[in-house]
């Protein structure tokens, strides 16, 4: 049986033990934390400070008072990519000096691993995990109404035109409004559970379902409609299973109230959101053509242009320097060196497009490696953890939508190179892993 406030990472410490440094670091780490989850998204540049301190409290808490599990994978995972970027970046020097970067930029891969400062101030608690996840789902909801232009710009999207919200572009937009809305959408057993509050909690739930359901169509972001309609099947999957785990008695009802209330919401999805849908997937047809028939066409005003020219560009660099890559600024070397780009190209992209394109230039298959190995460690751990009571399903589902639907997205665009996308993987990867770890200590 679990104990509901047990403290994880010390259990020598008593329940009413006095506060101590590592107690103290702890609560102001948190704070400091929900003011970061708070504030980031309504204004990046100002929150910087915010973000840093996460990262020292919380890493430095990790190394000062982490234990045993400073011997897990996640410690090996902050201390491969310090190797990875130092050794692309020192054979870099060796091998084209010309084109090194100065110094070594640590953060580009470290920042992956800013889960563990998330994890480490988290504590292993359910309710903090939540209640940070919630801070930030209200702050998008903030940001989607202040940082745009309000009102206008929904019903600019609703009438077709792709909007951003005042976000980096469409696409962070997208990706930022279909991880909050999978994670809605997996506690929605919970959330509807009788109780108290039980009509406000389904109108809160139906209200975040619609804004930010609307928001990622409006975003027009194909990888993220794919992403977030795999991520929907993932639920209905769980949900297929749920009921016929059912008593009879309850089955036929709540199939029936399940598949109605599913033609209804797709109906009214299709009535409302169909024409900014078919528009989106219509305006590029004849680069999907070209793809199919493989004669890629050059057309700057083609988002699939700048992908299939950057990727295509990317291979030969890719294949010289496969295992550690170019360092740093390989994506850079590949737009800036290639002569065979298109003109327009050059005047519109600064990257790839893809977080495992970008990855194998800069850091070859060793950077492409850690990325997938915090994945899917994260996915094995977190299953153990949900097997023996450590992580709820509504939790460790949400972690199967999240992960495919991030390794989806992450194809045609590099958000693990982003201050959006590493803010996000960091949430919602380190709350998962704060319950691995108190699925570790407890075990040992």
């Amino acid at each position: 049986m679990l104990h509901k406030n047990i403290v994880i990472f010390n259990t020598d410490i008593p329940p009413a033990a006095p506060i101590t440094r590592e107690r103290a670091i702890r609560l102001a780490g948190l704070l400091i934390l929900a003011a970061f989850a708070t504030t980031y998204l309504l204004s990046e540049d100002a929150v910087w400070h915010p973000k840093l301190l996460v990262l020292v409290m919380g890493w430095g808490g990790f190394c000062l008072f982490g234990g045993a599990l400073r011997r897990t994978a996640p410690a090996l995972f902050l201390i491969s990519a310090l190797v990875i970027v130092l050794t692309s970046w020192g054979l870099s020097w060796l091998d084209h000096p010309q084109w090194a970067e100065t110094s070594p930029k640590v953060h580009r891969l470290t920042n992956w691993c800013a889960f563990i400062a998330v994890a480490w101030l988290l504590r292993g608690k359910t309710s903090w995990t939540l209640a940070v996840w919630s801070l930030a789902g209200l702050a998008l909801l903030l940001t989607l109404w202040i940082r745009g232009d309000g009102i206008q710009e929904w019903l600019k999207g609703l009438n077709g035109v792709r909007v951003d919200f005042g976000l980096n572009n469409a696409q962070h937009t997208g990706m930022l409004t279909g991880t909050v809305f999978l994670g809605v959408l997996a506690y929605t057993r919970k959330i509807l559970a009788p109780g108290r509050w039980q009509l406000v909690r389904t109108l809160a739930w139906v209200a975040a379902l619609v804004v930010f359901g609307t928001a990622l169509v409006i975003s027009q972001t194909r990888t993220v409609w794919i992403g977030a309609f795999a991520g929907l099947c993932v639920y209905f999957i769980g949900l297929l299973v749920w009921i016929f785990r059912m008593p009879p008695q309850h089955k036929t009802r709540m199939m029936l109230t399940t598949l109605s209330g599913l033609i209804f919401l797709t109906a009214l999805a299709v009535y409302k959101l169909e024409p900014v849908i078919e528009k989106r997937l219509h305006a590029e047809q004849e680069i999907i053509e070209g793809l199919t028939s493989l004669k890629l066409k050059d057309d700057g005003s083609s988002s699939i242009s700048y992908r299939t020219n950057s990727w295509k560009t990317a291979v030969p660099w890719i294949v010289e320097r496969p295992l550690i890559g170019w360092g740093g600024n390989g994506r850079g070397l590949v737009l800036d060196h290639s002569p065979d780009l298109p003109d327009w190209f050059m005047a519109k992209t600064g990257h790839l497009h893809s977080t495992y394109v970008d990855t194998l230039v800069n850091f070859g298959l060793l950077g492409l490696a850690l990325f997938l190995a915090i994945l899917g460690w994260t996915l094995i751990r977190a299953y153990q953890a949900w097997r023996q009571d450590y992580m709820s399903s509504e939790m460790f589902l949400f972690l199967i939508a999240f992960s495919i639907f991030w390794l989806t997205i992450n194809l045609t665009e590099s958000y693990m190179y982003y201050s959006t996308g590493q803010y996000a993987f960091a949430l919602v990867i380190g709350g998962i892993v704060t319950h691995i770890w108190r699925m570790q200590a407890e075990q040992r």
